[in-house]
């Protein structure tokens, strides 16, 4: 437990409570959100060990009467960190109580001494928006959430002769460790190490050209999706992979998070039959 003398409100380590104690105070905070997205102990275990949660750096936030009232989370990697699974729950929402939260975070950040803070919003959660700019976050780019259903593609092959073989396990990685920067948290190769099993597709164009997905393939779902297209004929490329992704594999509901909605072409997607879910909004603090 922490006192912090300009917050009237009990905080306790998160590495206090179970993992079936955060889900449930986590799902409690998110009953009314904009996109819920329900945990239970297995995912916030598996949260926890992707996104290097630090537990002792997280905070359970109590009320005035020693009510749980809410939640927030640090990722800490080198020098960075990400605030995330911030939230309050409901009828206990006001007073101060996310702002303490966001101080606690942000001191322990600077115990652990990070240079930068970053998080993501969803569009349009303008109280938590707010908040942040307060605290001095700014925004630096907006990102996609997007869906597909399961299905085959509904169109031919939109290149005709390109070649498709899979990757083996030497070559997801070598495909991987030529990546630049500008990753979101969520897919950065930190975390890719973590998610069991990868999966990958090299696509060869009849142009000469190659490019790479990179996936997780579980039995009912595809995410933690990363697309390798050369600048000179990305749109032919993403074209190709989209549809050789998905050729491959028509049983999975596909999800990709954090797409920079700069680099997306999305009439691309959309003729592949994905939905915009939602955009987040990444947000950065220099510490």
């Amino acid at each position: 437990m922490i006192s912090d003398s300009g917050c009237p409100y009990t905080l306790i380590p998160a590495s206090s409570f179970s993992a079936d104690e955060l889900a449930e105070i986590y799902n409690q905070t998110r009953v009314d959100y904009i996109v819920p997205m329900p945990m239970n102990a297995k995912r916030m275990q598996s949260y926890v060990r992707q996104y290097d949660v630090n537990l002792d750096a997280s905070y359970v936030i109590c009320n005035q009467a020693e009510q749980v009232a809410g939640l927030g989370m640090l990722g800490v990697r080198d020098d960075r960190a990400w605030i995330t699974r911030l939230g309050i729950i409901p009828e206990r929402r006001g007073s101060g109580m996310g702002q303490c939260l966001m101080n606690a975070l942000l001191g322990a950040a600077q115990d652990r001494c990070v240079r930068l803070v970053q998080l993501e919003v969803i569009e349009g959660n303008e109280p938590a928006h707010r908040l942040f700019i307060r605290c001095g976050f700014r925004e630096s780019r907006r990102m996609l959430v997007i869906r597909r259903p399961p299905g085959k593609p509904a169109l031919e092959s939109p290149v005709p002769g390109a070649v498709v073989t899979p990757l083996r396990p030497d070559e997801l990685w070598a495909c991987l460790a030529q990546r630049g920067p500008g990753a979101s948290w969520l897919n950065e190769n930190t975390t890719l190490v973590k998610v069991e099993p990868l999966e990958g597709l090299r696509v060869k164009l009849p142009s000469g050209y190659t490019g790479w997905v990179i996936y997780q393939r579980t039995t009912f779902e595809i995410t933690h999706v990363i697309f390798y297209a050369p600048p000179s004929v990305r749109d032919q490329m993403m074209a190709a992979l989209l549809f050789h992704l998905h050729d491959a594999h028509p049983m999975q509901d596909t999800k990709i998070e954090n797409y920079p909605l700069v680099e997306m072409n999305w009439p691309l997607f959309e003729r592949m039959n994905y939905v915009e879910m939602f955009r987040r909004i990444e947000m950065l603090l220099q510490l």
